[in-house]
């Protein structure tokens, strides 16, 4: 199956077409039940690959789509051991959040879903981040979990697709600021992954008094655990992703000239927690 998919990545669009006619369920299949694997090559530069090429060139028939949407945001792909921190099942989840997101991006360009499904999708999709424990990004000899910068990229498709349903939206927030007290310090810029989905409110006109709201309770929650006496390493590791996350979103706001109150409340509370 390797060398088939190798073969079809190869192919122009018209032989792909022909092949996908032949061969699409069966390889298709294999994909889905793959995308998880522990191996880099097979994960990463096979079958995610190839994914995009099909669901880019629309070489996949709405059945298709259909079935894999409802199989991902089940507890086999997207919630798959999802109390868990460690184990190999954090690809599976992780690339289920890879794969939903290029299924919405889908969505939006060439609608396939019904509105039941869509909102289900959305709704299970949403709730992610939230539920995410493993926080590794590149996992020696089995390449790049990523869960948390994945999440981020569904959660930020899920803010800026047209028919989602604005009571999601506090849900997507929830699970942002819980990132950053699940343990230890982001290094593979899982905060500007994160800061994308504030710049996809941004983009659809989210009210920016909420945010401001959320962004003085994020911190509210950094005072009232902040030691009495003595350190606590997670309290310490919890500052400094927020404050790597709040210094990222000023400058992307800055950049963009968008929500002016919210920068200038990031600013001043990265001022006042700077060296605490």
């Amino acid at each position: 199956m390797k060398q088939q998919m190798k073969m079809v990545l190869e192919m122009d669009d018209m032989q792909c077409q022909n092949y996908m006619k032949l061969h699409g369920n069966e390889l298709f299949s294999y994909m889905l039940s793959n995308l998880g694997s522990p191996d880099s090559v097979l994960r990463d530069e096979l079958i995610y690959r190839l994914f995009v090429k099909l669901i880019s060139e629309q070489q996949l028939e709405t059945i298709q789509l259909t079935h894999a949407l409802k199989e991902l945001i089940t507890d086999r792909y997207l919630f798959a051991s999802i109390d868990e921190k460690g184990s190999d099942d954090v690809f599976i989840r992780s690339f289920s959040t890879l794969w939903l997101t290029g299924l919405f991006w889908l969505d939006q360009e060439h609608p396939f879903m019904d509105s039941e499904l869509r909102s289900k999708a959305l709704e299970k999709s949403a709730t992610y981040l939230l539920q995410e424990r493993d926080t590794r990004g590149f996992v020696e000899g089995k390449g790049w979990a990523h869960s948390i910068a994945h999440g981020a990229d569904l959660a930020a498709m899920i803010a800026s697709h047209s028919l989602v349903e604005k009571r999601l939206i506090p849900i997507i927030l929830e699970g942002v600021a819980s990132c950053f007290w699940k343990g230890g310090v982001y290094v593979d810029d899982e905060d500007e992954r994160l800061v994308a989905i504030i710049m996809s409110l941004a983009k659809s006109d989210y009210p920016e008094e909420i945010l401001i709201e959320w962004m003085e309770q994020v911190f509210d929650k950094l005072d009232r655990k902040t030691p009495k006496k003595g350190y606590f390493q997670s309290f310490y590791h919890a500052r400094t992703n927020i404050l790597q996350f709040m210094k990222t979103l000023y400058f992307a706001l800055k950049k963009s000239k968008r929500y002016p109150k919210l920068q200038s409340t990031a600013s001043f509370f990265i001022q006042k927690w700077q060296n605490v």
